[in-house]
């Protein structure tokens, strides 16, 4: 069977996955590429102001670590720290912080913690604002702690994973060519990939859906082999980067990490196949 029908039905699926942005099969996550500076900056912007006029004093402290631009519910944290912040502003405490500490980092992206800070003495325990928020992060995947005490106050700390930036893959056909010594060892490479990577990138649901690591592991190393071939050398070794961290385990956003592997992966092989009729392959049918 052709590459192009296998890949065709799979880049519905990745296409319908994207648009619907499903973590973990249950929560619907509103992925968008963006500045996460910037909405910091805006909120804390509108606190600031908010907490002058009430002689109140307010801190942004932001983790070095954290990635400027990442993608996420950026949309949903910016509503989330708005009502979370109003909230601390009126209880009408000296201070109100809001500090980003990233948590976990790793080839996939950034777990961040989002917490607010307010040092007024804890005694609320139920709160339609707080209610909300942890509805509107348990919605994108996330989820809200609540740490209170005499000596802390009240802290109410949002926790959410965004990923890293993608950067579309890159290959250099005539690099490739110049590797290989010419055009039968290119034509030879071609089969090879296309073998390979057709078989893989139409069974990537189903690996998916299974539970464990070791298999999705031997994928992800059969395609960053395969990949490795083809002079695609970041994308190989991101595929590599993201079989060693399973080791600790399935995560969402490893999982949404790999279906973005896998996309890269077909955008490579369809750079090759624009070859095809230059160096006269003709994959089998």
């Amino acid at each position: 069977m052709s590459i192009l029908r296998l890949l065709m039905p799979l880049r519905r699926r990745v296409a319908a996955w994207c648009a619907a942005c499903v973590d973990d099969g249950t929560h619907p996550r509103k992925s968008v590429d963006g500045d996460l500076h910037a909405v910091l900056a805006r909120v804390s912007t509108r606190c600031a102001a908010r907490a002058r006029s009430r002689g109140m004093r307010f801190e942004l402290e932001v983790d070095p670590a954290l990635v400027r631009h990442l993608a996420g519910p950026l949309d949903a944290l910016e509503h989330v720290l708005c009502l979370l912040l109003e909230r601390a502003v009126e209880h009408g405490s000296p201070r109100v912080a809001l500090q980003v500490d990233v948590v976990g980092d790793d080839v996939a992206g950034q777990l961040v913690h989002f917490t607010v800070v307010d040092d007024h003495r804890p005694g609320e325990t139920h709160c339609a604002r707080l209610r909300d928020a942890a509805t509107i992060v348990a919605a994108v995947g996330g989820v809200v702690h609540t740490e209170r005490g005499t000596d802390i106050g009240d802290r109410i700390i949002v926790e959410l994973a965004f990923d890293l930036p993608h950067t579309p893959p890159s290959i250099d056909v005539e690099a490739l060519r110049t590797t290989l010594g010419g055009e039968a060892a290119l034509r030879e490479v071609m089969a090879a990939l296309d073998r390979a990577l057709c078989s893989d990138l139409a069974d990537l649901d189903v690996l998916l859906a299974r539970p464990g690591v070791e298999q999705l592991q031997a994928w992800l190393h059969r395609v960053s082999g395969a990949l490795g071939m083809a002079e695609a050398s970041e994308l190989a070794r991101v595929g590599l980067a993201l079989e060693r961290e399973l080791q600790k385990g399935r995560r969402p956003h490893l999982d949404r990490a790999v279906r973005r592997f896998a996309e890269d992966a077909a955008r490579v092989l369809d750079v090759l196949r624009e070859q095809v009729p230059s160096i006269g392959y003709s994959p089998r049918s």
